[in-house]
């Protein structure tokens, strides 16, 4: 007995079956990938909070172990120098990141008093005039070996300085040119009159006959010769710390250049040597044994202590890390913020 052939009608009722099953199935795949991908973002989002909330929590606890190191240090010492506790911050914190399972906490505490205070230079204050004066030279001998260093001649260290010192709001007679300079550039500005509110802000200036690129250089500096963004603070109100100044600041400190190179010698070695004595004012007998006349070093702007550090901080937990960088101000014992910023 010969079957009758299947109807059209049948072969496409099947067709339409094996239609929509396929599409139940994709959306059934599709659904189980978005909720597989939900599932690994939460996941991800949970490892990231809990990663920043143990992040924080160790730079907290690293920003009040340098409070009290900073604490404890004024009270057993007159002087600083990098040999001291907050000198050692790193290895305390080693110390204690062996005890942890959540994490490693690594840093340093820097004393900004090693670096130029940028904003002593303006003379705001007749009463200050001395100490104002003596800031100035320094920094006017740092620009010139700088620009030395950098091979800088398109514009004076002079210039420069009276730059910074109009931007500050000093009353120079200069004043309009540097005005007309600001307001003619592509997108004008207006200088702040104030003090420097970041390091940044040197980048604005106006540089008498000095090209585009040399500012910039100057402040970055190069892979040989630090710029001045290695060597100012924004934070330090002075005075210099002699036991721990940078080496290029240093070398600006005696007005004159005779027997200047003796004198650099004679502070390398001491400052080098953790037996010497770095609560006095050492670095005059240097100069006096090196042949320089008092008169010729700016005492009233140098010192042995400090009041100003800064405190850098990474946490590392996992593959991530959290990194703080605080500024503290230490007066009678007492430890101040003055400033943060994290990444």
């Amino acid at each position: 007995m010969r079957l009758p052939a299947p109807s059209i009608e049948r072969n496409n009722e099947q067709g339409t079956i094996i239609i929509i099953v396929l599409l139940v199935l994709v959306v059934l795949s599709f659904l189980a990938m978005e909720l597989s991908k939900e599932t690994l973002i939460d996941h991800t989002s949970s490892v990231y909070v809990k990663s920043s909330i143990t992040g924080n929590i160790l730079c907290d606890s690293g920003r009040m172990l340098a409070k009290e190191i900073l604490v404890t240090d004024l009270e057993e010492s007159k002087g600083d120098y990098n040999f001291e506790t907050w000198g050692l911050f790193n290895t305390e914190l080693e110390d204690i990141s062996e005890e942890l399972t959540s994490g490693t906490l690594s840093g340093e505490i820097t004393d900004e008093n090693s670096l130029f205070p940028i904003n002593k230079l303006a003379l705001l204050d007749k009463n200050t005039k001395k100490i104002t004066e003596q800031y100035q030279g320094v920094f006017l001998r740092m620009l010139k070996t700088l620009c030395s260093d950098l091979n800088l001649t398109s514009g004076t260290a002079e210039d420069l300085l009276i730059s910074i010192r109009i931007w500050q709001g000093e009353q120079l007679s200069r004043a309009s040119e540097d005005d007309t300079w600001y307001a003619a550039q592509k997108i004008p500005y207006t200088r702040t009159k104030k003090t420097f509110r970041s390091p940044d802000e040197m980048l604005l200036l106006y540089w008498p006959k000095a090209k585009e690129s040399d500012i910039k250089k100057l402040y970055y500096g190069t892979d040989s010769v630090s710029g001045l963004r290695d060597l100012i603070t924004i934070w330090g109100e002075g005075p210099i710390n002699m036991n721990t100044a940078n080496e290029t600041l240093t070398t600006a400190i005696p007005i004159a250049n005779n027997n200047k190179e003796d004198f650099l010698n004679r502070m390398a070695l001491y400052r080098n040597d953790p037996t010497s004595n770095f609560e006095t004012t050492w670095y005059l007998n240097a100069a006096k044994f090196s042949g320089i006349e008092e008169k010729n070093i700016p005492k009233d702007i140098l010192d042995f202590k400090s009041n100003t550090f800064r405190v850098t901080l990474t946490a590392d937990i996992g593959s991530g890390s959290k990194k703080e960088i605080i500024f503290l101000r230490r007066t009678d014992k007492k430890v101040v913020l003055l400033g943060s910023h994290g990444e």
